[in-house]
């Protein structure tokens, strides 16, 4: 079977929306099966947390709790980072750019997506028991690409040419608004500029932490859905001048 320049693009955007439903259901579930766990209260990371539920946490941090069935939380992770993986070099190929200059905010887009997506999956593979240093690490290295993935995207939807397909709708107005959003969240969950302290008096950085998740997957997916439209709008085309 032979694929195309097309067929990859929509295959890849596909994996996307797969990203966001295993990412959704899978954290749901996860959190099902921990009966105590408190969404506002408890982070992410402890639905992954492998060790002897009867003895310490092996991080030695006796405030996170060793989750029941850790596997379903790390397995969903790992498995969101993988298909969202191919998801960000097909936005450049669908954006395709014709000035350097405009160029170069996609690549930044497609370089700290890649980012994303691996350091995603890292804090699967590395949970914060028994690798709890390496999770920090995958921790803080997503939460700065995500920062740097809404810092791109938004920019580079602004400075889009007039006539790119993304712009042809105004809900383009969207994406740097919700990119502002999401920057200033991860700056929260990073411990950037304070802000942590300002805002954790409002609510524990654990809702932060969630609030910026579940912010980005459904965003990227909604952009997912907007290229979707694009490409079978300029498939029909095709197919209707052929």
């Amino acid at each position: 079977m032979k694929f195309d320049s097309e067929d990859l693009k929509l295959y890849g955007l596909i994996s996307a929306l797969a990203a966001i439903a295993i990412f959704l259901i899978g954290t749901s579930i996860a959190m099902i099966a921990y009966p105590s766990y408190s969404f506002s209260n408890d982070f992410f990371s402890e639905l992954g947390i492998r060790g002897d539920p009867s003895q310490e946490c092996p991080c030695g941090i006796s405030s996170l709790s060793v989750a029941e069935y850790p596997e379903i939380f790390n397995v969903t992770i790992i498995l969101t980072g993988i298909f969202l993986l191919p998801f960000f070099p097909i936005v450049f190929l669908i954006l395709n750019p014709k000035e350097i200059y405009r160029q170069l905010l996609p690549i930044v887009v497609v370089t700290s997506g890649i980012s994303t997506s691996l350091f995603l999956s890292f804090v699967g593979v590395f949970d914060a028991g028994y690798f709890y240093s390496e999770h920090i690490f995958a921790t803080n290295g997503l939460y700065y690409s995500i920062i740097a993935t809404c810092l791109a995207w938004g920019l580079a939807v602004l400075f889009l040419s007039k006539d790119s397909p993304y712009k042809q709708s105004k809900l383009w107005i969207i994406d740097p608004l919700v990119s502002l959003a999401g920057i200033f969240i991860g700056v929260i969950n990073a411990g950037l500029f304070g802000l942590s302290d300002i805002f954790t008096q409002f609510f524990p950085i654990a809702f932060y932490q969630k609030l910026l998740a579940y912010l980005f997957m459904m965003f990227f997916g909604f952009v997912a859905i907007r290229f979707i439209m694009i490409q079978k709008s300029k498939m029909s085309s095709d197919l209707e001048s052929n």
